[in-house]
């Protein structure tokens, strides 16, 4: 067993293919050929097919981290994976990206029907693209406060896919009051600019927000037929009060 070890460390990759045929391979040998990035998309394959590791978690969910796997084994393979186990793939770079496309279709698939606790879990491991469909879908009382923010925290969430769910009708209103009052998303101009034309975010909010509202900005948001009827007063005032005090200096 030892000299197979030996073999298997000293050999280059392109032997890996009759290494995993060898009687002796056992399954934290296959381990180590799946998790080397060096080794063949053919010698890959192989493993995935092999009856010996029919059964083998690790070795399925280390073939699906293999970048070199090719896509049809890895997209046979991700129907065994454990649900957590997915959302990490889901921010791993190195992976194709039509395999994270599909784990995050997969996950969609899944997450109406998840409870709560699970959510949370998916919110913090996801990638922004899983998070952003995930608030699309957080409706509910003050038990889903807790996901809301949660998802507003993972790093993978990015301001564009805020935006988007801003400007999208079906953006439940909780979600919006949330994004309203978070530390790391209500310094950035764009996102204060779309949370005004938004008739879910408090007027209180909305008024403070007006006030670093470039003076342009504000008469594009007061001709914006978006923009609620309840706003377009502040809006007119901040436009006045601050046309006022331009000619005050002026004189």
């Amino acid at each position: 067993m030892e000299d197979l070890w030996n073999i298997l460390r000293e050999t280059g990759a392109e032997k890996f293919n009759e290494i995993i045929l060898h009687k002796d391979l056992t399954e934290e040998m296959a381990l180590y050929i799946a998790e080397n990035r060096n080794t063949p998309p053919e010698a890959l394959g192989i493993l995935a097919s092999s009856v010996r590791f029919k059964d083998s978690y690790r070795l399925k969910l280390a073939l699906c981290k293999n970048p070199k796997t090719p896509q049809r084994v890895t997209l046979s393979l991700l129907k065994f994976l454990r649900l957590f186990d997915l959302a990490d793939l889901t921010k791993n770079q190195k992976i194709h990206i039509n395999i994270r496309q599909k784990v995050e279709q997969i996950l969609k698939e899944k997450i109406p029907s998840l409870p709560i606790g699970n959510r949370i879990t998916l919110a913090k491991r996801s990638s922004g693209t899983v998070v952003q469909y995930i608030l699309e879908k957080a409706k509910g009382g003050k038990e889903v406060s807790g996901l809301i923010n949660t998802c507003l925290e993972n790093p993978m969430l990015r301001e564009g896919d805020v935006l988007r769910l801003i400007n999208s009708e079906t953006t439940p209103p909780n979600v919006i009051q949330a994004i309203a009052i978070h530390p790391r998303w209500t310094t950035r101009y764009s996102i204060r600019y779309a949370l005004i034309r938004n008739f879910y975010t408090p007027l209180s909010i909305v008024v403070e927000f007006l006030k670093d509202m470039k003076i342009q900005d504000l008469e594009e948001l007061y001709n914006d037929e978006a923009v609620p009827s309840s706003t377009k007063p502040f809006i007119y005032r901040e436009i006045t009060e601050r046309q006022g005090l331009e000619l005050d200096n002026v004189q």
